[in-house]
């Protein structure tokens, strides 16, 4: 009897302990660290899901053939009308394919029109409407409806499609804005083969870009032999301001978009020109004279017709400053056959600034 009072006291006690210590028996998780605890950490993950549950049924697989040749894209959709869907994606993943259908997952294979593309710019359009089996209703990422976001470097964006095939529909990966130009923005968000049309979007939701490619390696010489060096997190999508141009001439078209050429190419002044003689207009120049373009060659086309030779200094073009040539082909790369374009220039032969009125074919 004395024993069995020791072991009921002894339980007593055991059980006492784990009152003291918080029942920890059996437990197997880990305390939240300070920045899992952060409630704007929190808030950021909590904004991301709720983001991606409303805005992924309007991201679109996008599946192309022609014969034995396939093609696996994403897409986005940006519009509806009467029950037609217009849906925005590259033209790589559809060129030279003749029969495109839009894949909403599982085994929803829709067929699908294009309307056009625009292949100086990698954008195309197609339209599609829904059947018995088309799924859950469509979310319409109108971009047309709210002015152009402001994409500033450091922002959380989401990456939204099908990378490395159908089977990995509406995958999302994370990353920040790394760098933003006139026409693309950089981000490290992870994208891939498949994943090419697909939307870069914002916390909010709204559409900043369009995916279009990576950079996968870059060539480097050791002991005089070439090799490829990984690289990580260089993802490029077409940045809004160019999709909404392309997809309203593509629009209007209702076909292939073509961009008109000026016949003519530059250089950067500095690889052209000693710096010795570049002296005598650098005052005229909108930046440092390393940055200045040069006219190398005037081909036979509509600049040539207009006047512009061959060692013209490049100031500014539809009242931009031209400071590099992507300056220059972004601009151009927008423009349509037929429409105006003023080129500005300073002609070192004659020390004078000349203006040109363009009509571009």
């Amino acid at each position: 009897m004395k024993n069995l009072k020791k072991w009921i006291g002894a339980c007593l006690c055991l059980l006492c302990l784990c009152f003291v210590v918080g029942c920890s028996f059996g437990t197997t998780g880990k305390e939240p660290t300070d920045i899992e605890k952060d409630p704007t950490i929190i808030e950021i993950q909590n904004d991301i899901t709720e983001t991606y549950k409303k805005i992924s049924s309007g991201c679109v697989g996008v599946y192309a053939t022609a014969g034995s040749s396939g093609s696996v894209g994403s897409g986005v959709v940006y519009k509806e009308e009467n029950g037609l869907y217009y849906v925005v994606t590259n033209h790589h993943v559809i060129e030279d394919m003749t029969t495109v259908r839009i894949y909403r997952g599982g085994s929803r294979y829709i067929k699908a029109k294009v309307v056009g593309s625009d292949a100086k710019n990698d954008i195309a359009v197609l339209t599609f409407s829904l059947d018995l089996f088309g799924g859950a209703d469509v979310y319409v990422n109108d971009i047309f409806s709210y002015e152009d976001e402001i994409v500033s470097v450091g922002q959380t964006v989401l990456a939204i499609g099908c990378p490395l095939g159908l089977e990995n529909y509406n995958t999302l990966t994370t990353g920040v804005v790394s760098r933003v130009t006139k026409t693309q923005i950089q981000t490290n968000a992870e994208i891939n083969p498949g994943n090419s049309g697909g939307g870069l979007f914002n916390v909010s939701g709204r559409l900043i870009g369009i995916n279009t490619k990576k950079e996968v390696y870059t060539p480097s010489e050791e002991n005089g032999v070439v090799i490829d060096i990984p690289v990580e997190g260089l993802g490029y999508a077409i940045h809004l301001d160019v999709v909404k141009k392309c997809i309203k001439d593509i629009e209007s078209k209702k076909g292939e978009v073509t961009r008109p050429l000026l016949g003519i190419t530059v250089m950067a002044v500095n690889r052209y020109i000693s710096t010795k003689d570049a002296e005598q207009y650098i005052e005229l120049l909108p930046n440092a004279i390393e940055q200045a373009l040069v006219v190398t060659d005037v081909n036979d086309g509509v600049a040539k017709k207009a006047g512009v030779l061959a060692n013209d200094i490049i100031l500014k073009a539809n009242d931009m400053d031209i400071v590099l040539t992507t300056d220059l082909s972004s601009i151009l790369n927008l423009m349509l056959p037929g429409d105006i374009f003023k080129l500005e220039v300073y002609r070192p032969s004659i020390k004078q600034t000349k203006t040109f009125t363009i009509t571009l074919e």
